[in-house]
């Protein structure tokens, strides 16, 4: 029995029940287990699994497949095509499938996962609702034009979302066209809870040697001015303030270190998501710009979503002293922090009250016995 070919290879390592069936070595009855939604393996690699299997020849697997699909909740969807790991072929599926609503859709069309063709098809043909999330993604319409041309063609396009088409237009299509670099499924892109935070600062880790004696230095509001005014004195400055949006984007990924510091601070927040994309970033600016108090939280909230950035103990440390990074993301960096950091934390005042509190509860925890514990909680 010849196996279903996928549509596109799998980015990360399957399920060895998947790659088995995927080989074309798996009994019909393990493939109708799978196609039934039986198979005891995760969730992603089972709907994938599923939906290669729409193209299986065994009898009665493909129905099997669309009644199994058909079942799962729009609740059960949006964390699935939120994930920044969700195959393509799995948003694709769903995405051209119509029944996709609410939280749902927009998880599919924001994720930096989801093929040009899958938003070219859907900018021909979708409703209104599926098209005013697609002109939202502006990232994506910047680095394919042709999506302008097919949104307009929609007879479907509502006249709020015709005006913001047209003002892409203006800022846009007038210009040479963008032809910038899609990251492959950017942790940093997808929106909402922070991704990973919590595997990346594990309970009880302890920073690398010597990092708690020698911690990472913390730029004071002051020097973060100085800084500041440094920067708009450069050639590099005066350049990128000329520049419009789609410029801006463009440079963020081509651009040197100096202006990728210059434009993390934009106000047009795509710009700065677009700096952390840049395959030319370093770890030494990501723990920098970590660093920041005047960028946009999202910015922040994307550091912290990735994994590898927040192995490092300078980004975890300036993530936590950071007053503009959001407290429920703060708290967990805390067990990273060697005592001393933990220390200087519980006085910071430029440091939220609740990251302070927490800060003081964990520096107890280490330094004094338990049975001094027990004793101040009674």
């Amino acid at each position: 029995m010849a196996a279903p070919e996928p549509i596109a290879a799998a980015g990360a390592a399957r399920h060895p029940l998947v790659e088995r069936i995927l080989a074309g070595n798996a009994p019909e009855a393990l493939r109708l287990s799978a196609a039934r939604g039986a198979l005891p393996i995760p969730q992603q690699d089972l709907i994938y699994v599923q939906i290669c299997l729409l193209r299986d020849p065994g009898a009665g697997i493909a129905q099997a497949v669309s009644e199994s699909l058909a079942k799962l909740s729009q609740e059960t969807l949006a964390p699935l095509l939120r994930d920044p790991g969700c195959d393509p072929i799995v948003i694709d599926h769903f995405a051209r499938s119509g029944r996709l609503a609410g939280a749902a859709l927009e998880a599919a069309m924001a994720n930096p996962a989801i093929p040009d063709a899958t938003l070219e098809a859907l900018a021909e043909k979708a409703p209104g609702e599926t098209l005013t999330l697609i002109i939202t993604n502006e990232v994506r319409i910047i680095g394919n034009p042709r999506l302008v041309d097919l949104l307009r063609a929609n007879p479907n396009l509502g006249p709020d979302s015709r005006r913001r088409l047209a003002e892409l237009e203006r800022d846009f299509v007038g210009k040479e066209a963008l032809r910038i670099r899609r990251p492959a499924a950017a942790p940093e892109a997808a929106a909402g809870p922070v991704a990973g935070a919590a595997e990346a600062a594990p309970e009880g880790a302890e920073p690398p040697p010597g990092e708690e004696q020698a911690p990472p230095p913390i730029m004071t509001p002051e020097e973060e001015r100085t800084y500041e005014e440094a920067l708009s004195r450069t050639p590099a400055y005066q350049r990128i303030m000329q520049m419009n949006v789609s410029e801006k984007v463009q440079l963020a990924m081509k651009g040197n270190t100096e202006e990728r510091a210059i434009l993390i601070r934009d106000a047009a927040k795509m710009v700065a998501q677009q700096v952390l994309r840049s395959p030319k970033l370093s770890d030494n600016e990501v723990a920098s710009f970590a660093n920041m108090r005047n960028i946009h939280e999202d910015v922040l909230r994307a550091i912290a979503g990735h994994r590898d950035w927040t192995k490092s103990y300078s980004v975890a440390h300036a993530l936590v002293r950071n007053p503009k990074t959001p407290p429920g993301v703060s708290v967990q960096f805390l067990p990273r922090l060697g005592t001393r950091d933990i220390k200087v934390v519980m006085g910071d005042k430029n440091v939220p009250e609740l990251v302070r509190r927490q800060a003081r509860l964990l520096f107890l925890a280490r330094t004094q016995p338990p049975k001094k514990l027990a004793k101040k909680g009674h």
